[in-house]
């Protein structure tokens, strides 16, 4: 696997020789006729985040599912970090023109540049895991209820704060951050009227001193369980859960990061942008694809789901009675019972026991 790191002084530099795909030519080809009609793609992939790989992301998480496309299908996987959104639609233009046929956009920050390339490369084929891109052929996107794992996250929470003060933490305010933070907040509320949540964030996905200043911020407080979803700044919330001890607890997100922090991370909300990325790099390989509808997952589907720790000391001290408890309302989500909030506006006209 070959990784690369571009920046603007090299997109400036030079497009044409911006990257050397040894023996890879021509532009999105790549195909083969099956008997079925279909047609069987020869996969060469290149998968582009803003930040870096190894951060505990959600961009590691994607890498893990098209890693193991790459190693089940035989195809050459390229890793390019630190490109930016605005760099991005020159970044893919020199991929393409050095053979590369399938992109991976793990974050919704590259929607605006698939939109302008995939009309503009039809036979290339571009995979956003984590953001809905409706219309476009060539295109293969997903969109996530993150709302219902947070529920059940905030449920546990819920039963298991001594405070009645819990915290969110997450990276920005966007329309997927919301549901976090408002799925989050009903499950809280759904088992506790009493506790309260604080929201906030980061302002950045790379952070980690950021991460850990907030944190501390809110142990100060009294909260004693914070949930983040804020990519890499996740890891300075661990670290000060992990110094400060006692009652200052914390959750992961991503595939779980329970092992960054085993003693301390009770349980995870994630998103399962891995299984995404593998399933829509299969189809391609395979020749099932089909492009254009943006596909929903939510725990139903299994694209979301609350993990508990690994841990089994840690585990022990979560009453069964109390998981007992979140998992019948995981069964109520995936039956419609329960239809969890993921807007302000749906958080407020909620309805909650009485």
């Amino acid at each position: 696997m070959k990784n690369w790191k571009l920046g603007k002084r090299i997109l400036a530099a030079s497009l044409a020789g911006l990257l050397c795909l040894g023996g890879l030519t021509g532009c999105g080809g790549g195909e083969e006729a099956k008997g079925d009609g279909e047609k069987k793609v020869q996969i060469k992939a290149a998968i582009v985040v803003s930040g870096g790989f190894g951060t505990q992301s959600f961009s590691d998480v994607a890498l893990a599912g098209c890693q193991k496309a790459a190693d089940e299908f035989g195809f050459e996987l390229n890793k390019i970090e630190k490109v930016s959104a605005a760099d991005a639609a020159n970044t893919a233009r020199s991929l393409i023109s050095q053979g590369i046929n399938v992109i991976i956009f793990p974050a919704d920050t590259y929607q605006d540049t698939i939109k302008e390339l995939a009309p503009e490369y039809p036979d290339v084929y571009f995979v956003s895991p984590d953001c809905a891109i409706p219309d476009l052929e060539n295109v293969a996107s997903a969109f996530y209820r993150e709302q219902e794992a947070a529920f059940l996250l905030g449920a546990l929470g819920g039963k298991l704060t001594k405070s009645n003060k819990l915290a969110f933490i997450g990276s920005n305010s966007n329309v997927i951050m919301n549901r976090f933070d408002y799925g989050f907040q009903a499950g809280v509320k759904y088992v506790n009227s009493r506790a309260t949540v604080t929201s906030t964030q980061t302002g950045s996905y790379t952070d980690v001193n950021k991460g850990k200043e907030i944190a501390n911020m809110l142990y100060d407080q009294g909260v004693d369980y914070i949930a983040p979803a804020a990519a890499a700044c996740n890891v300075g919330v661990f670290q000060a859960s992990s110094e400060r001890g006692g009652n200052c607890w914390t959750f992961g997100a991503a595939d779980g990061q329970f092992h960054l922090m085993p003693d301390r991370i009770v349980a995870s909300q994630v998103k399962r942008v891995d299984n995404t990325c593998y399933r829509f790099l299969k189809e391609i390989a395979e020749g099932s694809f089909k492009g254009g509808t943006p596909v929903e997952m939510g725990l139903k589907e299994e694209g979301v789901d609350l993990l508990y720790t690994t841990n089994e000391t840690l585990k022990a001290t979560i009453p069964q009675e109390t998981i007992d408890q979140v998992e019948a309302l995981r069964k109520d989500v995936i039956d419609g019972k329960i239809k969890v909030p993921a807007t302000k506006e749906e958080f407020d006209s909620f309805q909650f026991p009485a």
